[in-house]
Formats: structure tokens, C-alpha cells, sequence
């Protein structure tokens, strides 16, 4: 698989990767051009809904990402509470064959609004089973303090509630939690347009996770080269950004 800034290589969790772009994909996404985006963009890593009860289309969607090599990160976007997240996550880690998860809580099934109080129970517990846990949270730099205390292995904060794609709303937010913590923090949800990714990555993201910017673009494959296009040069110009040693 081609793959952008061959030599720039982070790591999410435990995991080596050079594309700084994680796919987030809809439980409904047509997938007859899966692959082909992936491909266009150069993905790496993608994030897809898991539950106590694993469906086809996501197994589906699953085997077109085992194909293509990416890195599967299971999210529980349907969990209400956190007995429903660690279940879910439970399931997830079955189905990758790893103890990795987007943690996801929210009873706001339309922007995926968190709720931080079950966000650190289930965080906590799913730490103490030896998950690497990237929860998606508000805009909050005390609680990304606090879950990066517990011992995440890496935050994903909305920069707008998700769907929205309101981009970053408040980027003096998003620089104190990047300023406050020593984990990869990735725009979790709200990137609208290339532009915003490009925004997220130059203030210093390590990453950013995006559904709508290419599955809402009429010609997906293109929006998905520009969409890591965007993410390359947003991280290219913190790199110039920062003290030569």
C-alpha cells in the first residue's frame, strides 16, 4: 500500500504508523468502494462500530480491512453506560484479536454528545484489563488530564459534536489539552473539510479520525487523497513550527 510521509512514523498505542488519517466508518457506508479509498488514501487505520451482537455488515467491513492491511480500532458507539462500553469493547477485542478500543458513551444517539462521569468508569476498568483505550471526549482538558492519569493510551476529543462537521469550534480548548498531556491526542469528530484536518494536525494532533469529509463527497476516492493530503501538510507545517535542535 502506497503511504504518505514513508519516513514520519508515530504510534497509536503500540501500533507503528506512518498515515496520521484513521478512517471512521459508518455502520451503514456502501462498501463497494472500500477498498479503493483506502488505497487513496493511504490508510492505515479505521474505526467501526462493534456491539454485543456483531452483525454482517460489520464483519463485512472488517474482512475488506483485513485485506487492505489496516489496523482495526473497534468503537462503542452505541453504548449508553459503561457497563455497555466494556462489554462492548469486550466483543470488539474478540473480534480483532486485541485489547483496543475507541470508547465511545453517549446517550445522544444524533452528535454522540460524551458523557464523561461513565467515560472514566469504563475507562478505568477497561485500563485494569489490559486495554489500550482511546475514548472520544468533550473538548475538556481536566477530564483529558484525568483519563490520560487512569492510563489511556491516547485521547480523541470532538472538535464539534459528531456529524457536525463544525471543524475545531474551540481550538484554545483543543491547545490545552495538547499542552497538558503526553499522549497522542487525535481530533475524534467535527472535521467537516479537508481544511479542518489540516488545522488539527498543525496545532499538533498526532492524528485525526474522519467519516464525513469523504463519505458524504460525491466522488469518495478523490475527497480521500485530499483528505490525507491535508493531514500530511497540517503535520508538515507543525514539524516547521517547531525549534530545530
Amino acid at each position: 500500500m502506497e503511504q504518505n510521509q514513508p519516513h514520519d512514523t508515530w504510534q497509536l498505542g503500540t501500533t507503528n504508523l506512518t498515515s496520521r488519517l484513521m478512517l471512521a466508518i459508518p455502520e451503514d457506508a456502501p462498501l463497494e468502494h472500500l477498498g479503493a479509498i483506502l488505497e487513496a488514501g493511504a490508510i492505515q487505520s479505521a474505526t467501526i462500530k462493534v456491539s454485543t451482537d456483531i452483525g454482517a455488515a460489520a464483519s463485512d467491513t472488517y474482512e475488506i480491512l483485513q485485506e487492505h492491511g489496516v489496523h482495526v480500532l473497534p468503537n462503542t458507539v452505541d453504548a449508553a453506560d459503561a457497563d455497555d462500553a466494556v462489554r462492548a469493547a469486550h466483543h470488539g477485542a474478540a473480534l480483532v484479536d486485541r485489547p483496543w478500543v475507541k470508547l465511545i458513551i453517549t446517550q445522544d444517539p444524533e452528535y454522540n454528545v460524551p458523557n464523561p462521569a461513565h467515560l472514566l468508569q469504563a475507562a478505568e476498568r477497561l485500563v485494569n484489563d489490559g486495554f489500550e483505550v482511546f475514548p472520544l471526549i468533550p473538548d475538556d482538558p481536566g477530564l483529558a488530564v484525568e483519563l490520560a492519569r487512569i492510563g489511556c493510551a491516547g485521547l480523541m476529543p470532538q472538535g464539534s459534536p459528531a456529524g457536525s462537521g463544525q471543524g475545531i469550534a474551540n481550538p484554545l480548548k483543543f491547545r490545552l489539552i495538547l499542552d497538558r498531556v503526553d499522549v497522542p491526542v487525535l481530533a475524534g469528530a467535527g472535521i467537516g473539510t479537508a481544511a479542518d484536518a489540516c488545522q488539527a494536525l498543525e496545532m499538533g494532533c498526532a492524528g485525526v479520525a474522519s467519516a464525513k469529509v469523504i463519505f458524504s463527497a460525491d466522488d469518495q476516492e478523490t475527497a480521500a487523497r485530499a483528505l490525507a493530503d491535508a493531514v500530511s501538510a497540517g503535520h508538515l507545517a507543525w514539524q516547521a513550527a517547531q525549534p530545530l535542535s
